[in-house]
């Protein structure tokens, strides 16, 4: 069945106008939007708000295969006050294609070195499209052990760089050991994408 062709109604709501009400100026350069709507039934005035970073570059998360294993590692996030299991990621910058935004986060995060040629994007994805405006560019790379160093040239964000074969992380989910959504949104795309090709 193709989802994508079945006739949509019209939007519930038309945007007015949409003003920036607060500003990072830090290198995420988060931002609040607030958008004022009108509910198309009934005429009704509405403010709503989304946030953004990077001017909703186009970011990417990493999802590095070597020998049928996938690369994972801790992150420590100041939002659960824990450390996360996570696929390596970033966010985009002016002008980057999503493939070298990809490429770079790998390095700058981990160390390994890859060829743009060994990136293939599988889909784009949004965290959160109630609250966030934001694309995030799920992108599988193939390394090899010609690409590794020992992560000493990693940044302080990573540590515990971990390959694991689809089922050991499946058996992560299960657990609850996994809980970052961006990472598991990527892993399920990546083994629908190879439930496909089987």
């Amino acid at each position: 069945m193709n989802m994508t062709s079945q006739q949509e109604p019209a939007p519930p709501l038309t945007v007015t106008g949409e003003r920036v009400v607060y500003q990072d100026q830090g290198p995420a350069r988060f931002a609040v939007t607030q958008a004022d709507a009108v509910v198309n039934a009934t005429g009704e005035r509405l403010t709503l708000h989304y946030a953004s970073v990077k001017d909703a570059r186009t970011g990417a998360v990493c999802i590095a295969v070597r020998n049928g294993e996938i690369l994972l590692a801790r992150h420590w996030r100041a939002t659960t006050g824990d450390f996360e299991w996570e696929f390596p990621r970033g966010m985009g910058e002016t002008g980057e294609q999503p493939e070298t935004t990809a490429a770079r986060e790998l390095q700058e995060e981990t160390g390994i070195l890859a060829n743009l040629d060994h990136v293939r994007i599988l889909n784009i994805i949004h965290a959160d499209t109630g609250v966030l405006k934001d694309s995030i560019a799920v992108a599988e790379i193939a390394v090899d052990d010609l690409t590794l160093d020992d992560g000493s040239s990693s940044d302080w964000e990573l540590t515990n760089l971990t390959w694991l074969s689809p089922d050991e992380i499946s058996k992560l989910i299960r657990r609850g050991e996994i809980r970052d959504g961006i990472t598991l949104a990527g892993f399920a795309l990546w083994m629908a994408q190879h439930e496909a090709a089987d």
